[in-house]
């Protein structure tokens, strides 16, 4: 429950978001309306529009205009796996195979082939101040920026902006990478084809509300929470990409693979 002497909102978001996680407030189950809230938690109007607002964020409840705020339905959970196989090129790919309960009881499980989609645009432009920095380039530096969205059955579940050094590959058949013979095969073979050794990838993952433009391409509530993604691949230690991946937070699943030899086995925090 929230402390006093923090905001009295937070006593009712936490109270709310308690009884839907234990299913005392079912899916489907209509939430206490603003003037209920006020008067069985003791709270003024702005507390109980907070706390109703912050629910509707992290996606527990849905308002349904004239009628009031219902409790949704437990989402299905999107695997998205970190570089697969046959989908180099992605920053994250989806399952191409949905397994859907059906039966009158849900108790049976049906294989279902996913339409997967990719939507991209690519462009010169001055690099963003923060890129910039990322790929230790001088202000006002130009950049390929390609802009990705990637769909599952229509519906959007992943946004990706991926930045690479414009002058890096200036010139080269690779210089658009949806253009030409390497079209979609990854950071790692487009710059080795140039020369450029990719030797180290990083990502940070973090969690934060959307920005508007991210909240309405994914079809998400206004700041609704997301996982940021920024990933980096490295040659010599220099930053020769950076992009930054955006994926709704709720129901999303992220998987990593990596191999592992004997020889190669490093127990954490060993050399």
């Amino acid at each position: 429950m929230g402390t006093a002497t923090g905001p009295v909102y937070l006593r009712v978001l936490e109270d709310l978001r308690a009884r839907i996680h234990a299913g005392v407030l079912e899916p489907g189950a209509r939430v206490p309306s603003r003037n209920a809230i006020i008067t069985n938690y003791g709270v003024g109007e702005t507390a109980a529009k907070h706390a109703l607002a912050a629910l509707v964020a992290e996606g527990l409840i849905e308002a349904r205009p004239g009628s009031g705020c219902y409790v949704r339905g437990a989402p299905s959970i999107q695997l998205l796996e970190h570089d697969r196989p046959r989908s180099p090129g992605s920053p994250f790919g989806v399952e191409e195979i949905a397994m859907i309960a059906t039966g009158q009881a849900g108790d049976q499980v049906q294989a279902v082939p996913r339409r997967l989609g990719w939507e991209h645009q690519t462009e010169r432009a001055p690099a963003p101040a923060r890129i910039a920095g990322l790929l230790g380039l001088p202000r006002a530096a130009e950049v390929i920026a390609t802009r990705y969205l990637l769909t599952a059955d229509g519906k959007p579940v992943q946004l990706a902006t991926s930045y690479e050094p414009a002058a890096l590959t200036a010139g080269s058949p690779v210089a658009i990478p949806e253009q030409g013979m390497l079209a979609g095969r990854g950071v790692v073979e487009r710059m080795r084809s140039i020369g450029v050794m990719v030797d180290e990838m990083t990502e940070d993952v973090s969690v934060r509300p959307s920005l508007r433009a991210e909240a309405m391409a994914l079809g998400l509530p206004p700041a609704a929470l997301v996982l940021a993604v920024e990933r980096a691949h490295h040659a010599a230690g220099r930053a020769v990409e950076v992009c930054e991946v955006v994926i709704p937070a709720g129901g999303v699943r992220l998987r990593y693979r990596f191999p592992v030899a004997g020889d190669e086995l490093v127990t954490p925090g060993a050399r």
